[in-house]
């Protein structure tokens, strides 16, 4: 490796990370690739957060682990991030640019430069302790990982439960270590760090049920919390993914979830919302009736907060699907039958009447708060907590702490799923990049891959590896059959199980085969290639090996996941699978990339607020952007919004980003027009505009907005009263003086036009509105009436609070149902407005001097036209799809483009400004390189044998076969993404995609009818 020599400037082009969660992770790898280097700081022994402990995400079902152990492998083998686990900050000097960091790390008894992680003393030390990973269900050992694919996959020896420390006898591990790693006389080291940037990003603490003794957790075995059941379902977990009762080991019939518990309880418990709960319990509820069809799940809930995207489209595929009943009721007390172990679980009805049900099993769904020494934390690091204990954030500002140069990201900042965790970490890289951009480059070191070694002219030796991965595979495949199945195939030298193939340890060890075998193609039969293909590639790549002499079996999604409880046929599968890819791997050949180089601007289409954000933030970065604005002015629909829900001012917030924009000399505005044609691909795209102007540009960022929904229901007379407005229509005249009278009434009506078919999503905005306006009227005059007729409020994490005040001032919450809506009634210029109450049992007749609509958002009418422009796709209700919902959130498919704000799906103001910090840091990671390495699965086209029929012309998505000026067709490779419709429909074969050739497909059907023979 070789240390870039660029002089010094007087900002420092390093970041200091506090944590080591995904969204930590996502910060690292965005800074790292785009030119810093990075120094995490983790607490714990491992980095991964708590997402190494949850069996399967929302709403994709992709197993956590596999989704995210990639992730921590590249962080782990970066050559600028390097890792300080089981760290911690003590002081924090300097000032934005130049920070000092010093960092304490405890001894960890183990040299982790001789630690191989085999795993050896783990096994022979004789001390069992309570396992804090498998949360209590089973127990680990004294020295130990923190799990199976623990990055760094170094020990450690729990100094408390060491018996050699805590008797003076044993040392065992000493004893068994064949690297001797194991330094009973390991101290403490202080680091100093000078760094540029400091990133918060210390995850989360979790609500401790015992507290709550009346639901039973401590004292009733069979109630668990919810991160206990993601261990239970878990193919890695103490019960290897069989849904166990830990009192006696039976299955449950019966398993039902306590919503809420330790949030939204302004007496016992944290009084905000935790904002995962509702979609993890119905997540569970889906993969536990996944994993036993005999299980009957039910949901007790207050309010179904499935907020996001797809998420009400999810809660319905459960109810429908899978049978998982919804039940609105809070549980006050969980009793148990001495006699069976089961619960007795005491609830009212609708009507009032009290019920009591027997479950096997119950899950209580825990929240999220900050760590118990977030005090301390906060003081540290020298920035202002807010009542709640998370770090001080404002709405215009969501990732800057009170502290300059000091950027706090995840859970700290608030309540919040995966996605919005990784697309924060984007976000904080964005900012950091902006404040550091002029230092970019000159800390880093540029890793040096050993020579490729040519292999032309060698017979095929092709090395297997059949992962367990855990028991995902091993539970309904025979991996060591497969593997003797498959060891004597031709051109196969090498062949072997591995636990878990894309641990670090199992990563190097796929390095040292490679070299000691003399390997020349490998094949890894485990899980999905959309997130493992890249790893493996690099690891061979790393052992010398052109990348692209690597296969994928997939014998998890395509065989043990679909065929679970037939071990038979799956393993017959399974050696069929793998034998058609060692077919195939022998006609491998290395292919070469290309680089392109990238032009340092950006395009930006979209004006409104996610526009101009993401437009200011890669300015600061260093990179010229032009903002492509259909209106005559920028602002977007923020320009008809005057207030937040904490009262912050929009409309100076709007004025001031526009005078920012206009001023800044990196930025460039076309407004009054749009897009006309681009061409081009990553790095290098040339677009054209209807007013005629033209430019270059290296990244695009669709941030095209959304619309407000007008009502159509002729059930709430829309249109035949003046006194029959929207929310937004309210806040104006709140905001420009027109305020309400006493005595006066205002009726609002929720969701109007949403959460059901064909618009069967919610737009997260609508709730916190009514409550905005519902706040500002009874604020102005206690007198006026205010009730809000609702499905679910669903003011989530912080905004709770809101919810609270709202119903302090005396605002009414009347809830009713879609098949019972409300029914508008005029009598000349008197409304009056009837709904059911399921409190009451009695229908409700409201007078109303205002009837107030809550309207929804809508995607851009263009976004249809852009979708096509860009070759990028859309969900069922017109919003952009991204990449990859919990891992690239606003990435595209499509290298170099990205996405953000209403475009990508509702969202608050505070939401879409994050989301356009993380889009720009993601266009900045392209920008900041000279050149990029293209893609080398693409298709080739043989011209000699081309016949220029046109059809290839016709039906590429992404243009990149073109008619040269002599009238035949040609093949821009850069362009091309190796989809292979070309490949599939040119009749004289003169497109192939590398690595997908003719002879490869045969060679694969040929060796599974031999398989079948």
């Amino acid at each position: 490796m070789s240390e870039n020599t660029s002089p010094q400037t007087h900002k420092r082009g390093s970041v200091v990370i506090v944590g080591g969660g995904i969204g930590a992770m996502q910060s690292a790898l965005d800074l790292a690739d785009s030119g810093f280097k990075v120094h995490m700081v983790e607490r714990n022994s491992s980095i991964g957060g708590t997402m190494v402990m949850l069996d399967k995400t929302f709403p994709t079902g992709d197993c956590a682990m596999c989704m995210i152990s990639p992730k921590m492998v590249e962080v782990g083998r970066h050559m600028n991030i390097d890792i300080h686990t089981l760290a911690e900050v003590v002081s924090v000097e300097g000032e934005p640019g130049d920070f000092k960091v010093t960092v304490k790390v405890p001894p960890r008894y183990v040299d982790p430069d001789k630690c191989t992680g085999c795993g050896i003393c783990e096994q022979k030390c004789p001390k069992k302790v309570t396992s804090e990973y498998e949360q209590g269900l089973t127990t680990r050992k004294a020295i130990f990982s923190l799990f199976p694919q623990a990055v760094p996959n170094t020990r450690v020896i729990d100094r408390e439960n060491c018996l050699y420390f805590q008797k003076g006898k044993c040392r065992a591990c000493e004893k068994f270590c064949p690297s001797h790693a194991i330094n009973y006389e390991d101290t403490e080291k202080i680091l100093e760090l000078n760094v540029g940037a400091v990133i918060l990003a210390p995850g989360l603490d979790r609500y401790n049920p015992r507290v709550r003794g009346e639901l039973g957790f401590g004292r009733w075995p069979n109630v668990v919390t919810s991160v206990q059941f993601e261990r239970i379902l878990s193919a890695s977990g103490p019960y290897k993914g069989e849904i166990k009762r830990p009192s006696d080991g039976h299955h449950p019939g019966k398993v039902a979830w306590i919503q809420c518990v330790g949030s939204r309880d302004q007496h016992n418990a944290n009084p905000w919302c935790s904002s995962v709960c509702c979609m993890y319990a119905t997540k569970q509820a889906i993969i536990a009736k996944e994993h036993d069809g005999n299980i009957e799940p039910t949901i007790f809930y207050m309010e179904m907060r499935a907020f996001g995207k797809d998420f009400d489209r999810y809660v319905d595929r459960a109810k429908n699907q899978y049978n998982v009943r919804y039940q609105r009721a809070m549980i006050s007390a969980v009793r148990e039958d001495p006699a069976t172990g089961s619960l007795i679980l005491r609830y009212a009805n609708e009507d009032g009447t009290l019920v009591d049900e027997v479950f096997d099993l119950v899950v209580l769904s825990i929240g999220f708060q900050p760590h118990a020494d977030v005090g301390d934390f906060a003081r540290t690091f020298g920035i202002e907590l807010n009542e709640h204990r998370f770090a001080r954030t404002t709405q215009f500002e969501p990732v800057n702490t009170s502290r300059p140069g000091m950027y706090v990201t995840g859970i700290f900042q608030g309540p919040k799923d995966i996605p919005e965790t990784v697309m924060q970490g984007s976000a904080v890289a964005g900012a950091a990049m902006s404040l550091l951009g002029e230092a970019r480059g000159t800390e880093i070191v540029h890793k040096e891959l050993p020579p490729e070694r040519d292999v032309t002219g060698e017979e095929p030796r092709i090395g297997v590896f059949v992962c367990h991965c855990g028991i995902n595979i091993a539970q309904t495949i025979d991996v060591q059959k497969v593997v003797e199945a498959v060891k004597d195939q031709p051109g196969v030298v090498y062949a072997s199980n591995t636990l878990y193939a894309c641990a670090q340890d199992q990563q190097e060890k796929i390095k040292e085969l490679v070299r000691e075998h003399n390997l020349n193609r490998v094949v890894v039969a485990s899980c999905t290639p959309r997130t493992h293909n890249p790893l493996f590639m690099d690891t061979i790549r790393d052992a010398g090996l052109n990348k692209y002499l690597f296969e994928l079996a997939d014998i998890r999604e395509q065989c043990s996941w679909c065929h679970m409880g037939r071990k038979e046929e799956a393993t017959r599968k399974a050696i069929e699978i793998v034998k058609m890819n060692i077919a195939k791997a022998r006609l491998l050949q290395p292919v070469k990339t290309d680089s392109v180089s990238v032009t340092p601007a950006a395009m930006v289409i979209g004006g409104g607020v996610a526009g101009m954000t993401a437009a200011l933030s890669l300015a600061d970065q260093g990179f010229d952007v032009h903002i492509v604005e259909q209106q005559a002015e920028l602002g977007g629909l923020a320009r008809n919004v005057y207030r937040t829900l904490d009262g912050s001012d929009v409309q100076a917030f709007v004025k001031m980003t526009v005078e920012k924009v206009g001023k800044h000399p990196r930025i460039h505005v076309h407004t009054g027009t749009e897009v006309k044609s681009t061409d081009g691909f990553v790095g290098n795209f040339s677009t054209k505009l209807a007013d005629g102007t033209a430019f270059e540009h290296g990244a695009i960022i669709l941030a095209t907005g959304g619309t407000e929904y007008q009502p159509t229901e002729s059930d709430y007379r829309w249109g035949q009263s003046d006194h029959i407005i929207t929310q937004r229509t309210l806040e104006k005249r709140l905001a420009t003086g027109d305020g309400p009278k006493a005595g006066e009434r205002y009726v609002m009506i929720q969701c109007v036009g949403s959460r059901e078919e064909p618009v069967n999503y919610c737009s997260r905005i609508c709730c916190q509105d009514a409550i905005k306006n519902a706040i500002a009227i009874k604020e102005k005059n206690p007198r006026a009436q205010v009730v809000i007729l609702y499905r679910d409020i669903r003011t989530y994490g912080l905004r709770e609070d809101y919810y609270f005040k709202a119903r302090e001032l005396g605002v009414v919450f009347v809830r009713f149902m879609p098949e019972r809506k409300p029914e508008v009634e005029m009598a000349g210029n008197k409304l009056k407005v009837r709904v059911y109450d399921y409190m009451l049992n009695r229908d409700l007749v409201l007078d109303a001097d205002w009837l107030v609509l809550s309207t929804g958002l809508r995607p851009h009418p263009d976004t249809h036209k852009v979708g096509e422009m860009f070759k990028v796709t859309r969900n069922i209700d017109e919003y952009f799809l991204e990449a990859h919902v919990k891992l690239r959130p606003v990435d595209f498919p499509s290298e170099g483009l990205f996405v953000c704000g209403l475009a990508h799906a509702p969202k608050n103001l505070d939401e879409t400004i994050t989301q356009a910090l993380a889009a720009a840091g993601r266009a900045g990671v392209v920008l900041s390189h000279d050149k990029l390495a293209v893609s080398g699965i693409i298709a080739k086209h043989n011209p000699d044998i081309c016949m220029s029929c046109l059809t290839c012309f016709r039906v590429c998505p992404y243009g990149s076969p073109y008619i040269d000026e002599d009238g035949k067709v040609r093949h821009n490779e850069v362009k091309c993404m190796g989809c292979g419709i070309c490949a599939g429909v040119c009749p004289a074969k003169a497109f192939q995609v590398n690595n997908f050739r003719d002879e490869q497909i045969l060679a694969m059907i040929d060796a599974l009818a031999d398989a079948r023979a």
